[in-house]
């Protein structure tokens, strides 16, 4: 492998540092190994928390950083025109062999520009459909069919090809003629790092504690977890409900700050805030709560599986693929706090339910979702475009 791509240029597209430390620095560190020349394009400044640490920890893996001021909640058109001619400049600058769009904004703006510029191979790594395909509204409207305009544009290139992660969202954009059959992939997930993540050596104190672990954004199901909350204590439980995440104020669909501090003020939930120690925030709590109304495929649910907890999450795609229902986690119905509640609840009054749940999760995890298991198959993928490449005269 490391003598097929030696000299060959790997340059991943990304909005967010920490996003890729936590979701693709290994698959890098492989890559680099492996003989590519990694180069990583994102903001060196970040709008919600600071990400100097991560740009060092990408730097020290062996990559060369470039900044790309792109915001995921950017919607100022002359910022997102200058920033698709800085993205142009550093491509034809660059000249990748593999270019590796991740989430919205690089996959249609990275796309976009590939096309034209006939970059050599072009992966897109669909993390989700993210909030503009969740919003209502007329306006949320508007921007679905510019993005399905975009996606059909970045997608539809003979040179590229889309890594799914769960089965509903590869079958939606196959079903609007996005891309074709072929040049659509499915490799669940991202794995996690099942030494890092492992169950604590002894059980965490009580009172029990049930935790939401993601950005504090309306979809994520926030205002329904508070919500239980307040049923439970109504209820006479004692658990302790907490948030960990960072909180983008700024962004569509982000919890409000004044909202945030009510809840937080008035004792209904606990905000820990932007945790940069995951393993050792999961080891802290007894329950994993993701009431989400969509995912791509969620890495919290198969960290907190790694590390023996049991999963209450929604029956929507990107929560439902990432756990075994009944057996990992119980599954409830978007948008429905009661149903939440009542989870909860049961996992509250049943250790033993409680702790099989953790120890099969845990198991699914080493057996299905290991980081190993992740790069090994984007590296192959990566060698079967290579090859591919090569033979039709692109490499």
């Amino acid at each position: 492998m490391a003598n097929q791509a030696a000299a060959r240029r790997l340059l991943f597209l990304v909005n967010d540092a920490s996003f890729f430390v936590t979701h693709r620095l290994p698959l890098a560190r492989a890559a680099i190994l492996a003989g590519y020349d990694a180069h990583v394009a994102l903001p060196f400044a970040a709008a919600a928390v600071e990400n100097q640490g991560d740009l060092d920890i990408i730097r020290a893996a062996g990559a060369t950083l470039h900044d790309l001021p792109m915001h995921r909640a950017g919607m100022n058109i002359l910022h997102e025109l200058s920033l698709m001619a800085r993205l142009w400049r550093l491509l034809l600058r660059l000249r990748p062999d593999i270019l590796h769009c991740i989430t919205i904004k690089p996959v249609l703006y990275g796309g976009a520009i590939a096309r034209l510029l006939g970059i050599p191979l072009v992966i897109f790594a669909i993390s989700g459909l993210g909030h503009i395909f969740i919003a209502q509204g007329a306006r949320a409207s508007l921007v679905r069919w510019l993005a399905t305009l975009a996606y059909r544009f970045a997608l539809r290139n003979p040179h590229g090809v889309a890594i799914f992660q769960n089965t509903d969202d590869r079958g939606l954009f196959l079903a609007r003629g996005l891309l074709p059959q072929q040049q659509a992939v499915l490799i669940p997930g991202v794995g996690v790092d099942t030494r890092q993540f492992h169950p604590a050596a002894t059980p965490p104190p009580e009172p029990l504690v049930a935790l939401l672990p993601a950005r504090l954004q309306h979809e994520k199901g926030v205002r329904e977890f508070v919500e239980a909350a307040r049923l439970l204590k109504a209820r006479g439980y004692s658990v302790r409900m907490a948030l960990a995440g960072y909180a983008d104020f700024d962004r569509p669909g982000g919890i409000a700050e004044a909202e945030l501090r009510r809840w937080r003020d008035y004792g209904e939930v606990e905000w820990w805030g932007h945790c940069t120690d995951m393993p050792d925030t999961l080891r802290r709590v007894h329950i994993i709560c993701l009431p989400s109304y969509r995912e791509g495929f969620s890495k919290v649910l198969i960290e907190a599986g790694a590390t023996g907890l049991p999963v209450i999450t929604t029956n929507v795609p990107g929560c439902r693929d990432a756990v075994r229902a009944g057996e990992t986690a119980i599954l409830v119905p978007p948008r429905d706090a009661h149903a939440l509640a009542d989870a909860i609840a049961l996992l509250l009054d049943d250790a033993g339910l409680r702790a099989r749940m953790g120890a099969t999760g845990r198991e699914l995890a080493v057996r299905e979702y290991s980081v190993e298991n992740f790069i090994a198959q984007s590296l192959a993928l990566y060698d079967r475009l290579n090859a591919s490449a090569s033979r039709t005269g692109l490499a």
